[in-house]
This record gives structure tokens, C-alpha cells and sequence, in this order.
């Protein structure tokens, strides 16, 4: 991430499901970023900032266009985003290693798959064990 990156942890979610949502444009249905923008009608100037989270209140109409170009439901990034009426995200404790806020931000994340998720629980629960 660039040191302009927002630190606020619903905008590196956002950048991470931008950053998905373009990996599977291009990996999976062949677009390239010219496509994405044409499609979306977002400048790549703009999903290249949202992807380096360096947009800390990205405008929901553009979120809405990029979402509805791409196929994606808007719920998904309202959620990440937190317009779907859920309270922010307390704070992490910053006593907390950043390797485990990581890892529960990771859990957290609507656009990981549920076989993901039992795969860090069973490795956490391995370590856990492990004294």
C-alpha cells in the first residue's frame, strides 16, 4: 500500500474487494482495465486509487456504477463500505499485533469464501493448541 493509503479499516477492505473484482474481470472473463473502465464508466485513475485505498470516502454513485458494470450486487460493497446502516468498526486495539488484526479482518471480509475462513479457523485453532 502507498504511504497516502487510508488506515481506515472499511477502505482497505474496499481496495481488497477492488482489487478482487479486478483479478476476476481479468482472469476470468478476459477484460483488461480498458474493459473495466468502459464498462463501469470509472476512469482507471479512480479504481487504481480505490484499489491503493488512497480514497478515503469513495462517492457511492461511482461504487454503484463500478458494481452494476462488473455484475457485482452494490450490497456487497454498501456492507464493506458500511452504507448498509451497520456501525463502524470499533478501532483495533493497537496492542493487537497487526498480523492478528489482519488475520480477523480476513474473517470478517463478506468476500471470503466460507472455505477459506474454515481453513484460518482450523490453523488458528492448531497453533492455539500448540503451547
Amino acid at each position: 500500500m502507498s504511504a497516502s493509503a487510508s488506515q481506515d479499516p472499511r477502505v482497505i477492505a474496499f481496495a481488497r474487494f477492488i482489487k478482487r473484482a479486478l483479478d476476476e474481470a481479468v482472469r476470468e472473463r478476459a477484460m483488461s482495465i480498458e474493459d473495466v473502465e468502459q464498462r463501469t464508466g470509472i476512469g482507471r485513475s479512480t479504481i487504481y486509487r480505490w484499489r491503493r485505498a488512497e480514497i478515503a470516502n469513495p462517492q457511492r454513485t461511482q461504487v454503484q456504477q463500478f458494481c452494476d458494470g462488473l455484475g457485482i450486487p452494490r450490497s456487497v460493497a454498501s456492507q464493506i463500505l458500511g452504507w448498509d446502516g451497520a456501525p463502524p468498526s470499533p478501532t483495533p486495539d493497537p496492542s493487537t499485533d497487526p498480523d492478528l488484526r489482519a488475520v480477523a479482518r480476513i474473517l470478517m471480509d463478506p468476500n471470503v469464501s466460507t472455505e477459506e475462513k474454515t481453513v484460518i479457523r482450523a490453523t488458528l485453532q492448531h497453533l492455539a493448541r500448540r503451547r
